[in-house]
């Protein structure tokens, strides 16, 4: 809110200084941290000093991408829109969020009841059920002992159950930082079966994104990647935005490195990545892109909801079956030697 109270306040035609200063007396906290940044930052724009040399002083407030939007602003006279942009920058990156969430959470909800009731079944249910069937000194089928034995390992067991996970995660943790194996784990979450797509469609809609909209704003194209490479997360994208930006520093295209990586990057952005560059539309492209993804990723998040649902209730239905079948039988096998 801070970037659009500001963008409409210099649109007025507020001077930097006077429009920090409002937004200074209009925070709640004037002792919380929001009202001391903008203090200082009246302080040092009246000293002479620009807003992104303010906002650098505040590392882990504001980031790369921010203050170097700024600073492209104050440099080329177009802070106006360049607020405007790192508005729109903020909003469709929070939007992006929230659809990845909301995807993952109805599964989430799903599992985490199916895992309570399964407990509740194991650990007071169960219990009763085994004490009957050992009265009747019957042979008891496989499927029977082994969901017995769950359950006796969840009950007197549980601890060494707690701490063996705990360990299992360290060790995944541990394996996963190390920087030969990280680029491994990568490319499973980018070309698994039904989550992959909408992996890279999220790594494409947010490089492409920011990239746009940094080039807009006035800064140099390889400053643009670097400073996308920054926000990626995924190494493989990361890796390749890297060669990006060497290939641009030596002359090449971006489309001439883009083409090494056809399992990263569609032909068809290559293809209006290309355009961009012969046109001298590049930033309008990748912008263009963005939304194109953006778009891709509803309806992703959307068919991966709807392509869970059934895969959960399947499940479910495989659980409850086998927990009637494993229960059953031997009842059956009782009533049927009366």
């Amino acid at each position: 809110m801070l970037t659009k109270y500001l963008a409409v306040l210099l649109r007025s035609g507020l001077p930097l200084d006077e429009s920090l200063d409002i937004l200074n007396r209009q925070s709640k906290n004037k002792k919380g941290a929001l009202a001391q940044i903008l203090t200082n930052l009246t302080s040092s724009i009246r000293t002479g000093k620009t807003l992104a040399d303010g906002l650098a002083q505040y590392p882990h407030t504001f980031s790369p991408v921010y203050i170097n939007m700024i600073r492209a602003g104050e440099a080329s006279g177009t802070l106006q829109d360049d607020l405007d942009q790192l508005v729109e920058q903020m909003e469709k990156d929070h939007e992006l969020k929230q659809k990845i969430r909301g995807a993952m959470m109805y599964p989430a909800v799903i599992m985490m009841v199916g895992l309570v009731i399964a407990v509740v079944i194991i650990v007071f249910i169960l219990p009763q059920i085994t004490g009957l069937f050992k009265s009747l000194n019957i042979d008891l089928p496989f499927t029977t002992k082994l969901i017995f034995w769950v359950s006796d390992l969840i009950r007197f067991q549980w601890v060494w159950l707690l701490l063996g996970g705990l360990v299992l995660f360290v060790t995944v943790n541990v394996i996963y930082r190390v920087k030969k194996i990280k680029p491994i784990f990568h490319s499973l979450f980018l070309f698994v079966p039904i989550t992959g797509k909408l992996a890279r469609e999220i790594n494409l809609a947010r490089s492409f994104r920011l990239m746009g909209t940094l080039f807009k704003s006035g800064l140099p194209i390889n400053e643009s990647i670097e400073i996308t490479m920054e926000v990626m997360r995924n190494i493989r994208y990361y890796n390749m935005l890297n060669e990006v930006k060497e290939g641009v520093s030596h002359g090449n295209t971006i489309t001439s490195v883009l083409e090494k990586y056809p399992r990263l990057v569609p032909p068809i952005a290559m293809r209006l990545i290309l355009v961009g560059e012969e046109t001298g539309t590049l930033g309008d492209m990748l912008l263009y892109l963005a939304v194109f993804y953006e778009a891709e990723i509803n309806e992703s998040t959307k068919n991966l909801t709807s392509l869970l649902e059934p895969i959960m209730i399947v499940f479910i239905g495989f659980a409850v079956g086998y927990l009637a079948v494993a229960i059953l039988m031997p009842i059956y096998t009782v009533v049927g030697n009366i």
